[in-house]
């Protein structure tokens, strides 16, 4: 059936008819066909900032400043001129059409990093419920930097990662969460992800998945880490193993001496989690043991350490209880990281 596109005939057709079952909203987007841009203005006299981009709502205008020390909040002003006649292309707009205040007023300008931090201006994540907006600062990248304390070999370190939380109403800093001699992703958000009001944040140097969540108060409240451990018990049980093998005589002396060093011994919970999951599907292929053996030793053993290999490289959530881990090998993972610009 043929529909106009005149907006007149929608406007009648949206009063005489009734869209069908759960196509309301569809019907009602089509008047955006109907608003298009129809001038475009030269020339524009715009302030010396590096502008990131609209929030989801349209309600703010992110920008940083070219030091990328400061952020600068913008909000629209919306349509500031118009034009009656039906050849509007030969009146010539006002002097101040011409003028980025003519569209956007400054909110506010805030400090956000330190004399030796810089502003990532390649990531931003906007929480839309509570208008709050995550930024991040960070100290140069230090490439290569020693693989110490379980960290990846070959992926750089950066000394200070800084997340603030703000409030885009008024630009109040309400939380911050700090690593220290770690590595985050921040090009594109490729290591952030933000699901309603929960926080899912790789750590690619220590192979950590940091899950916050962000409170109604602007609090970013640690809710587990998934890397080494899985489970908010492995650590306890795995040093309480440990300290049962230990000889008699080397446990009072070992209580002086801290935890045990169990990152030499194990692989990490996410990487057992990971084989242990490959060598169920392969088991479960075949119900002949000859054939298991001979699949797994194919599929399994030949590739062991290929798979052992593997670092996360991105998570997103799929809903507030599952998560989405994209695996890869080391050397891809490493020439993916982009080197901030600034």
């Amino acid at each position: 059936m043929y529909r106009s596109s005149n907006i007149v005939a929608r406007v009648f057709d949206r009063q005489i008819c009734t869209p069908a079952p759960g196509t309301s909203v569809h019907h009602a987007r089509r008047f955006y066909e109907n608003l298009v841009p129809s001038h475009t203005v030269y020339e524009v006299e715009c302030p010396d900032h590096s502008f990131r981009k609209f929030t989801d709502d349209g309600q703010y205008l992110i920008s940083f400043s070219r030091n990328h020390q400061e952020l600068i909040v913008y909000r629209p002003r919306w349509l500031s001129f118009s034009c009656k006649d039906e050849d509007c292309d030969k009146h010539d707009l006002p002097s101040r059409a011409k003028r980025f205040d003519s569209f956007f007023s400054q909110l506010y300008c805030v400090p956000l990093a330190s004399c030796n931090e810089l502003i990532c201006k390649d990531f931003f994540l906007y929480m839309e419920s509570n208008q709050f907006g995550l930024f991040a600062t960070s100290t140069a990248q230090i490439h290569d930097a020693p693989a110490v304390g379980g960290a990846v070999h070959g992926v750089p370190s950066i000394e200070k990662i800084t997340f603030h939380l703000l409030r885009l109403e008024d630009g109040e800093i309400l939380d911050k969460k700090v690593f220290s001699n770690d590595f985050v992703n921040l090009t594109h958000n490729m290591g952030v992800f933000l699901y309603d009001d929960l926080l899912a944040i790789v750590s690619l140097r220590y192979q950590t998945i940091h899950i916050l969540q962000i409170r109604d108060s602007g609090n970013l409240v640690d809710v587990r880490a998934i890397g080494e451990f899985c489970r908010e018990d492995d650590e306890l049980f795995l040093n309480s193993n440990a300290q049962l093998q230990l000889p008699g005589n080397h446990i009072e002396n070992h209580m002086h001496q801290g935890q045990p060093n169990l990152g030499n011994s194990f692989l990490s919970g996410i990487k057992q989690r990971l084989l242990s999951f490959i060598f169920q599907g392969l088991w479960n292929e075949e119900r002949d043991d000859t054939l298991r053996i001979q699949r797994l030793r194919k599929k399994f053993y030949f590739h062991f350490q290929d798979y052992v290999d593997l670092i996360i490289w991105k998570v997103q959530f799929l809903d507030r209880h599952h998560l989405l881990i994209k695996f890869g090998s080391v050397d891809g993972g490493v020439s993916s990281l982009c080197v901030f610009s600034f």
